[in-house]
């Protein structure tokens, strides 16, 4: 069973998906509620709660992921023809955070080559006025 506060802060999370301001204005304690919303979102109850809510307004719009991916591909389009950059990048944003291209960071790897080694090194001999002149275009002697 859930508590009047743990259903308000069910209603305000999905204003803009901060549990701690959804803790807040769902009455919790403003010094705990960075805690506090972490907390609730990993309550079990609380979680089916949401999840039957968010499936009862799907449902009440006839909305879902396709219908929204392709509402939104359909956007970037209109943008596109229009020649909006701006709002075919925003649409392009919120497809790969929609899809999941925005999960878990990819870890990328590198090996080290003695060639990277040797020409770090002589990067790391130079002074900040020697690489300020290579920077600017200059020889990398620095200015007398």
């Amino acid at each position: 069973m859930l508590s009047p506060k743990q259903i308000r802060f069910a209603q305000e999370y999905p204003l803009d998906f901060n549990a701690a301001a959804a803790a807040r204005r769902a009455g919790y304690s403003e010094n705990g509620a960075k805690v506090t919303g972490c907390r609730l979102l990993t309550n079990p109850n609380l979680k089916s709660y949401m999840a039957a809510k968010q499936a009862e307004s799907a449902e009440k719009f006839e909305i879902d992921r396709e219908v929204i991916v392709g509402q939104i591909i359909g956007a970037i389009a209109l943008a596109q023809s229009q020649g909006d950059g701006g709002n075919m990048i925003c649409g392009a944003v919120e497809l790969a955070r929609l899809v999941g291209f925005y999960g878990a960071p990819v870890a990328k790897s590198v090996v080290p080559r003695a060639e990277t080694d040797a020409v770090r090194a002589k990067y790391d001999a130079l002074s900040d006025q020697e690489l300020m002149n290579i920077v600017a275009g200059k020889s990398p002697a620095p200015a007398s």
